[in-house]
């Protein structure tokens, strides 16, 4: 089983069933590989979901967390623990157990090890700060330290005409109808500056776990949200616009500030490349009281490696990962990763199974930025000299290179995250287990309440104080329970 990769990412010949990696695994391993069932990406959640149904599992199989505890209370997938142990290289298990083995807690029941997760890190989706920096220097605006300061500063874009076409045209603060439930454009790092954060369980003063869209300091940051809208420094139909929608603004020259991803360059790069004049900055989210914020992060990636029960051979998906970590990152991997990951680096995506090392980006970023220091990129690896030479195309004029510079370079999204990581600022979603039988029944419509809720806030079509009767609400239709299930979780 496997989503099926583009060929133009795979040497010339190969393809998803056989390619230089199987080709490898047979002749080094004696490992011959054989897929169930090749898939388009986007389907493989389903297909796999029929195929768990169906009984007939393939001998190696990637599962989500919610398909993992399926598999596990139905007891058909094997306790990895002593081939893990036994197999496992010191290079695999650095990645697997990073971050204080927050990947490996979330497949490790009563001891046992049920899967290798695909962990990918805790950095890459905390909230930055982008703003139009271009707008900034021609209003004569400073980086902003605080949330009065960031108010001041989409006020700026809204009234003294940053385009300069002479018309009141342009927004602040960027949202979507989707606030904390979307990924790539989202409310959450101005959330942070007031010490809450959403849709993430955290524990209180007590040491009990709580849902941290109900805490008092979401409240505030809804208070604050609300007189931004009033004043017409958020666009007035977001609660309309998707995620692409709300983007448009930005693209069109027409809005200067968001929090989203590190990876938001992608996503308001299309303007960058036709305007040499315009650029975003990115900046840490500030504080609402002047005293140090986390920046959230959420539950890392869900995904991992399993073994059907029965299997014969369990250490067959330890060697295979051992091998891809060894050829992309091991000590010979100056001469061998290339012959496996190509020209654009991008063939690893033809392994059966693969692991990256976490935080990885973040790394780069700081490999690239004392190679452009130094001007000497000797040490970095391919794929790091790929972003590096892409840096360095932008500096020389080629616009369409500008998110390697916005993401990679010395004053990046990763050196904000840096920045997290360096200063302790960083709050993890302390769930990181499959979903409770009361959030499979309950979550759908608490999510639901809890979006409509907000928006209506923000709109001033709720008072402030209807927080009071959402937090209520969502106890009783199902919080509460919800909230028992996971303090008995996290205590084992």
């Amino acid at each position: 089983m496997k989503a099926e990769v583009d060929k133009s990412l795979l040497q010339s010949g190969d393809t998803t069933e056989e390619n230089v990696w199987t080709r490898a695994y047979s002749k080094d391993l004696g490992i011959d590989i054989k897929y169930d069932w090749i898939v388009a990406p986007g389907n493989v959640n389903d297909k796999m979901n029929v195929t768990l149904a169906s009984g007939d599992l393939p001998d190696l199989m990637t599962v989500t967390t919610t398909q993992l505890k399926q598999l596990i209370d139905a007891d058909k997938v094997e306790d990895l623990t002593e081939v893990y142990n036994k197999y496992a290289t010191p290079l695999l298990k650095k990645y697997v157990e990073a971050d204080d083995k927050i990947g490996m807690k979330s497949v490790t029941i009563n001891d046992k090890l049920y899967g290798i997760p695909n962990y990918t890190g805790i950095l890459d989706n905390a909230p930055v700060l982008w703003i139009r920096s271009d707008w900034m220097k021609k209003l004569n605006l400073q980086a902003p330290k605080t949330t009065d300061d960031l108010i001041a500063i989409a006020k700026a874009f809204v009234e003294q005409d940053p385009d300069g076409n002479g018309k009141n045209d342009t927004q602040g603060l960027i949202l979507s109808k989707g606030l904390q439930q979307e990924s790539n454009l989202q409310p959450t790092g101005f959330f942070n500056g007031f010490h809450a954060q959403l849709g993430i369980w955290v524990k209180d003063s007590s040491g009990k776990y709580v849902y941290s869209s109900t805490q008092p300091q979401v409240k505030e940051a809804l208070y604050k949200m609300q007189q931004m809208y009033k004043d017409g420094l958020i666009d007035k139909e977001f609660g309309t616009k998707d995620v692409a929608k709300a983007f448009e603004a930005a693209n069109a020259n027409k809005a200067g500030m968001f929090f989203g991803p590190m990876y938001a360059p992608f996503q308001v790069g299309e303007l960058v490349g036709k305007d040499k004049s315009v650029d975003w900055a990115a900046f840490p989210i500030v504080s609402a009281d002047g005293k140090p914020v986390l920046a959230q992060e959420p539950a890392p990636n869900s995904n991992s490696y399993v073994v059907r029960k029965g299997y014969e051979h369990p250490e067959a998906l330890i060697k295979l990962l051992n091998f891809q970590v060894d050829k992309m990152y091991g000590e010979n991997s100056a001469t061998e990763r290339k012959k496996y990951t190509g020209d654009n680096d991008q063939g690893w995506q033809g392994a059966v199974v693969s692991i990256l090392p976490p935080n990885k980006n973040t790394a780069a970023q700081e490999h690239i930025t004392e190679a452009l220091k130094s001007k000497d990129p000797s040490k970095l690896n391919v794929e790091e000299k790929g972003y590096y030479d892409n840096i360095l195309k932008f500096r020389n004029g080629d616009r369409s290179q500008w998110w390697n510079e916005r993401i990679f370079g010395p004053d990046s999204s990763q050196a904000v995250l840096k920045y997290y990581r360096d200063n302790n600022l960083l709050i993890n979603d302390a769930f990181i287990y499959a979903p409770t039988d009361a959030m499979d029944s309950k979550k759908a419509t608490l999510d639901k309440l809890e979006l409509e809720t907000f928006t209506k806030i923000i709109y001033g079509a709720s008072s402030i104080d209807d927080f009071d009767k959402f937090v209520s609400d969502w106890k009783k239709l199902g919080g509460d329970a919800i909230t028992e299930e996971v303090n008995t979780i996290l205590s084992k």
